[in-house]
Formats: C-alpha cells, structure tokens, sequence
C-alpha cells in the first residue's frame, strides 16, 4: 500500500500495536517501506516512494 509518508505512518501502525513484520527502511532503489501481518497472515507492504539513489540510477536505470 502507498503512502505519502512512511514515518507517520509506522509511527500510527506501532501506536496500534500492530505487528510489524518488517521494520521500516530506506531502499537505494527508490522505497522507505516496513511490513505489517494482518490477522490472517496476510503480509502488507506499506511504500512510500522517492528517487532512487545516484548509484543505483548509474547501475541499473541507464541513460
């Protein structure tokens, strides 16, 4: 799931007591994400995007 803040909205998913799965961090490719576990097992990545990284762009991306 998308949203426009990761921070916020792990800060209001551990104020829940939700049980997060994943623990939220900054990916070079371009997400600051952390996962929950829903009652039923179901894993929910919760994304926000931003430009990856110079050297990931000049590794992966191209011209």
């Amino acid at each position: 799931m998308e949203v426009s803040d990761a921070e916020k909205a792990y800060g209001v998913a551990q104020a829940r007591g939700l049980n997060i799965v994943f623990e939220l961090k900054s990916e070079e490719w371009g997400q600051r994400h952390f996962c929950i576990e829903d009652p039923n097992g179901i894993h929910i990545d919760i994304v926000q995007s931003f430009e990856p990284s110079e050297e990931y762009q000049s590794d992966y991306v191209g011209d």
